[in-house]
């Protein structure tokens, strides 16, 4: 599927929720939304931001770029909007002409369904976001060659990981070698020692490590977003921390098995609460979220007792189940052969399991003598 052909197909399912909604046109401004309808461009400056500093206008004949002068050229080269079919929007940077050149195109804002609040356009995110869900092909190789060098960086980082590093060291390292593939460290957590029991989010602070360190990284790639963790300890590790790792990864691999096409999501959800009842810990699941459905965020849904939305076919998951003082997580994509694994073992030692027909090929803690 060619770039172009992408961007046809998802202006398809724009129609489509125009026709349903009976509007006249959507207008995209999220990062997300921007890199997910133009098939892995960008339109941000600032990594922070939610919001980009360009808009997309999309109508059932037509798709337009707004964007200020600043922005206007290059969007339409290196992001390749104008050999993509987008006509060009454009206002002076000093004056903010955004809602005036839409109503030249529609002139009833009413009649606009927008990602975020809009002048008078209908707030319409949570119907634009579903129609990400369901990957295109292009989408599951982008994904897959995230997972590859996502999980080669952060081995190889945690590899070169020494008693006395700090967390925050260690972070600028996993930055180093994301950004030669032109991948956005979007979140990194660093945990060493006692840290990795203490909080679920451990932010990388000036902490040393000196036996045990947890690095959790999210990272984006034309603008789709994966999770991973990996553990090492240096030095034979505890029996009883040993042990309680390969139940958290076998809860993490029942999870996954229970995510099937066309089943409720919360069958993995519920997946994990078993799994906790099994090794006599039934309340650990309160103390974090336990994942869910991805794709341009790093969860579109986090799943809980009451979700109601059914897995689709080449949807893209994260479980992250965690017992106090462990933690797995590798992203995959749902589809009807079975779960395609996004993120996997490179360097670090490989734990094989079966589950309910699934085979696993999944990463172990890795232990530094």
């Amino acid at each position: 599927m060619t770039r172009l052909q992408e961007v046809e197909l998802k202006q398809q399912r724009i129609q489509q929720l125009l026709e349903e909604k009976n509007i006249d046109a959507i207008l995209l401004k999220k990062q997300a939304n921007f890199s997910w309808f133009t098939a892995g461009g960008y339109n941000m400056v600032g990594i922070a931001s939610e919001t980009g500093v360009t808009s997309l206008l999309v109508t059932k004949s037509a798709r337009y770029i707004i964007a200020n002068r600043i922005e206007m050229q290059r969007m339409l080269v290196e992001e390749g909007l104008g050999e993509l079919g987008f006509q060009p929007l454009e206002f002076e940077w000093a004056v903010d002409r955004e809602a005036e050149l839409v109503r030249q195109i529609v002139p009833d804002l009413s009649r606009v369904g927008a990602d975020m609040g809009f002048a008078d356009a209908r707030n319409m995110d949570g119907e634009i976001k579903k129609l990400r869900y369901s990957l295109t092909e292009s989408e599951v190789e982008r994904y897959c060659f995230l997972g590859s060098k996502l999980s080669a960086a952060l081995e190889k980082v945690m590899l070169g990981i020494r008693p006395g590093d700090q967390e925050c060291e260690i972070a600028g390292r996993f930055g180093l070698e994301l950004w030669k593939d032109r991948i956005d460290p979007t979140g990194i957590m660093v945990a060493a020692d006692e840290r990795v029991a203490l909080y679920r989010h451990p932010i990388p602070t000036q902490k040393m490590v000196k036996r045990y360190v947890m690095c959790c990284i999210n990272a984006r790639y034309k603008g789709l977003i994966t999770t991973i963790t990996r553990i090492m300890h240096f030095g034979r590790p505890a029996e009883a921390l040993t042990a309680q790792f390969a139940q958290n990864l076998e809860i993490e691999n029942r999870m996954i098995a229970a995510t099937r096409v066309g089943q409720p999501m919360v069958r993995g959800f519920e997946a994990a609460l078993d799994g906790y009842r099994r090794i006599g810990k039934p309340d650990e699941w309160l103390l974090h979220h336990q994942g869910g459905s991805m794709g341009y965020y790093a969860r579109d849904i986090k799943v809980v007792a009451d979700t109601k939305d059914l897995v689709q076919e080449r949807q893209a998951f994260c479980w992250n189940p965690s017992i106090t003082g462990t933690k797995t997580e590798d992203g995959f994509i749902a589809t009807s052969q079975g779960p395609v694994m996004i993120s996997q073992p490179v360097i670090f030692p490989q734990v094989r399991q079966e589950i309910d027909g699934v085979q696993f090929v999944r990463p172990g803690m890795l232990v530094v003598d």
